[in-house]
């Protein structure tokens, strides 16, 4: 029997795909997010994000939704409407002030959640959390 090496691991990462026009926002938020354990992609627009889900079959997704090419509203409608990528959760995750219409516009555009990117991180760290438990 051999012992495996310190870098293998049983234990399968959770890859979670940011989809943001802005560099910066993917930074930051990927950076966060490595830090609790987290394995973590990036899309800088709806179109690249479409693609790089149904390539790579992300754990969760985070969608911005203001971005050229694609919005995140139409990446997210189009995403949970294909077989390869109707059942990744996806997070709404934007600037915009949608706190009084969040649950209508989630459930139009078939998000799993909302999170203003102005919340603190530990609202965000939760919901992820909440969506992969739920996902199991």
């Amino acid at each position: 029997m051999s012992n495996p090496q310190p870098y293998e691991s049983s234990e399968k990462k959770t890859h979670i795909l940011i989809v943001d026009d802005d560099a910066m926002i993917r930074r930051l938020f990927g950076g966060r997010l490595t830090t609790l354990g987290y394995e973590i992609m990036y899309a800088s627009d709806g179109n690249e994000g479409r693609e790089t889900a149904r390539r790579f079959h992300p754990d969760l997704v985070l969608m911005d939704e203001n971005m050229p090419v694609m919005d995140g509203m139409e990446a997210i409608s189009r995403m949970k409407s294909e077989k390869e990528t109707k059942d990744i959760p996806i997070i709404l995750f934007t600037n915009e002030d949608l706190s009084m219409e969040a649950e209508k516009v989630t459930k139009e555009f078939k998000a799993d959640a909302y999170v203003h990117k102005s919340a603190e991180f530990s609202v965000l760290a939760k919901t992820i959390k909440d969506l992969l438990e739920k996902k199991k």
